[in-house]
């Protein structure tokens, strides 16, 4: 019987769990695909998004603990790449458990962050013209002053959350890393933006070029996919059988714009005003 491996996913800043629905069509059956909404959108939307790391990873860890008795594997886009490690660690420190590999996408690494502190307390137009300097966020929704009272406190606690993150001196962790970086994105300039991900663990760090800018989950789905599972299959000695491609894309598989449940607006990765 072939054990299957659970994949927590993390979305990047502004995002939710919709994310990642097209991933779950294609993962194979021996992956159990589990992604995650943070407080404050999503089926969170009601309650208070969190700027301040603690509770943040309380949350998420509350989340996962069902799930953590099986193999378990963490990936994240952007701001998710930064709660994927922050999860790792608490998982190990609280559970007793480790995952078998730990993906980050599009973050520069904790060593090479600078702090960025003014996003709490900045006004609405600071925030919405560094959306619009970023690109990728539809100017409609920039337009669209309702839209953005729903969004901006989740915006603001995100871009602090990035700008405000200083991990802890701990013990590395011990299972192989995959590290992507867009080619066209500006967090892969220098390289050792990407290259310094291997500080994070002993395990074996691979880092993979993907074509694209900041957004290449998205645009480059295809290679994302091909890449994670890929990298996942070599953790076979932990989990067997895993095949070494993901399954073909579904007729549509254009990005989610809206969240599954209440179809409020995914805004693009707030975390690219802060990863300079």
């Amino acid at each position: 019987m072939t054990t299957q491996l659970k994949l927590f996913c993390l979305p990047y800043a502004g995002g939710g769990a919709a994310v990642y629905r097209a991933w779950r069509q294609r993962m194979p059956p021996c992956i159990d695909l589990v992604a995650f909404d943070l407080p404050g959108r999503g089926i969170r939307h009601g309650e208070a998004p969190l700027n301040d790391w603690s509770p943040l990873i309380d949350a998420v860890v509350a989340d996962v603990q069902p799930h953590v008795a099986a193999p378990f594997a963490i990936f994240g886009h952007s701001m998710g790449a930064l709660v994927a490690l922050e999860l790792a660690h608490a998982i190990r420190t609280r559970h007793g458990s480790s995952p078998v590999w730990l993906g980050v996408s599009g973050c520069q690494a904790p060593a090479r962050r600078k702090l960025d502190l003014k996003w709490l307390t900045c006004d609405d137009e600071a925030v919405c013209e560094e959306l619009r300097s970023l690109g990728g966020t539809p100017p409609e929704l920039l337009e669209n002053r309702d839209l953005l009272e729903l969004l901006l406190p989740a915006l603001r606690a995100d871009f602090h959350l990035c700008g405000s993150y200083r991990p802890p001196r701990r013990e590395q962790l011990h299972c192989p890393m995959l590290v992507l970086g867009g080619t066209r994105d500006r967090i892969s300039d220098p390289s050792e933006n990407l290259a310094a991900w291997s500080v994070e663990t002993l395990g074996r760090c691979e880092v993979a070029m993907i074509e694209g800018d900041h957004f290449f989950i998205h645009e480059q789905a295809d290679a994302v996919l091909e890449r994670v599972v890929a990298s996942l299959s070599s953790v076979a000695g932990a989990v067997r059988s895993l095949p070494a491609k993901a399954s073909p894309a579904p007729a549509q598989s254009s990005p989610d714009v809206f969240t599954e449940k209440q179809g409020s607006a995914a805004v693009p990765d707030a975390d690219r005003a802060v990863a300079r």
